[in-house]
């Protein structure tokens, strides 16, 4: 889940990119309890939390970044979460900065916060605000990216999560490319390396050809920001030079998304869609409908991966605060991901349930 994930998931997320991780399995501490439900949702882009009720604790979110769709619902839905339960919650924008990222720790510190949340973007910078947090009897939830010290790690592994997206997208090439000589098929990587999660996701990502027989050794498109205006600029020029590329690999589902509105617009050079996919790591359910859309060429959004939806993920954070604060959660438990594959026959069922019935065993 950039130096996490993946962003994952943009940014860095990843991507790059993410998480917290819904169908998560233990890997250390004691049994967990199950998350809390919730449904409520915060308004977009707010950071502040309405009081909390008699009893509540305090709870602060450092980020990652706000750079893509599910950063931003993720925050907002954390901060509903937790308000609903009866925390007293916000979060602060990580901006993809190692230094934004401590000067927010240090202020959530003098606040004196029971839970500080941080997803970093450099895990190794972030070694004293964390100790500092700790002597102070803070606890420290880590997401996605392992801090040296930690009370609570919620963590996916973003290689693995990247070898999983080349699953998804080698089932689609192989299929879809059937005729095709083994290794012609051309594919493109878009990358954005701003991020540890973005190096260890993008080079998983280039070894396409260890998961597809058919596919060709990878052409990497670097992007120099997690955006849609990036994905779909780069998509852009790469047609003008590289035609015949037309499956795209990406930890990032705003680049991915660029990547997708280059081929869909009215402009679009390319008209059949039928043999272009683009398969991207992490996301939302609106990339869901837009993978479903693909099963009639509408969209060329083949597949994601991604370890749960953006409200399984708050309400895994939920619960490992509560977990903290009520010593349910021995200090140092980690709490690893399982993927979540979509593609166009299950992302209904992800849309509806934020599942689906795709394991890593049906790619064996």
């Amino acid at each position: 889940m950039k130096k996490v994930i993946a962003i994952i998931i943009s940014v860095c997320l990843l991507a790059m990119s993410a998480m917290a991780l819904a169908a998560c399995g233990e890997s250390g501490g004691n049994e967990p309890a199950p998350a809390p439900a919730g449904s409520s949702a915060a308004p977009a882009g707010s950071s502040a939390a309405p009081a909390p009720t008699a009893g509540g604790h305090k709870v602060g979110f450092v980020t990652f970044g706000l750079g893509g769709d599910f950063f931003q619902q993720l925050a907002d839905t954390f901060v509903a979460k937790l308000t609903e339960a009866g925390w007293d919650a916000s979060y602060v924008d990580g901006k993809f900065d190692p230094t934004t990222q401590i000067e927010a720790c240090e202020n959530y510190i003098a606040q004196n916060v029971d839970v500080l949340v941080l997803w970093s973007v450099a895990p190794e910078a972030m070694g004293s605000v964390v100790e500092s947090a700790q002597a102070k009897g803070i606890k420290v939830l880590a997401f996605v990216a392992p801090t040296e010290k930690y009370d609570l790690l919620m963590v996916s592994d973003d290689a693995e999560l990247a070898d999983n997206c080349n699953k998804l997208a080698a089932k689609w090439i192989d299929e879809t490319f059937a005729d095709a000589a083994d290794g012609s098929v051309p594919v493109a990587v878009f990358t954005e390396r701003d991020a540890e999660t973005g190096v260890i996701q993008a080079d998983e990502l280039l070894k396409i050809q260890e998961y597809s027989k058919k596919a060709a050794a990878p052409m990497e498109v670097a992007c120099t920001a997690e955006d849609m205006a990036e994905g779909q600029n780069k998509a852009e020029n790469l047609y003008t030079t590289n035609p015949e590329i037309q499956v795209f690999l990406t930890a990032h589902s705003a680049i991915g998304r660029g990547i997708n509105n280059f081929y869909t617009s009215e402009s679009s050079p390319v008209k059949d869609l039928s043999k272009t996919g683009i398969f991207l790591i992490n996301g939302d359910a609106s990339i869901a409908e837009l993978i479903k859309d693909s099963a009639d060429n509408a969209s060329p959004i083949r597949g994601m991966v991604l370890t749960g939806s953006v409200e399984d993920t708050a309400n895994e954070i939920l619960w490992g605060c509560e977990g903290l604060m009520d010593g349910t959660i021995d200090p140092g438990f980690v709490k690893k991901a399982d993927t979540i594959f979509v593609d166009a026959a299950t992302a209904q069922d992800y849309i509806n349930t934020g599942k689906t019935s795709i394991t890593p065993d049906d790619f064996k």
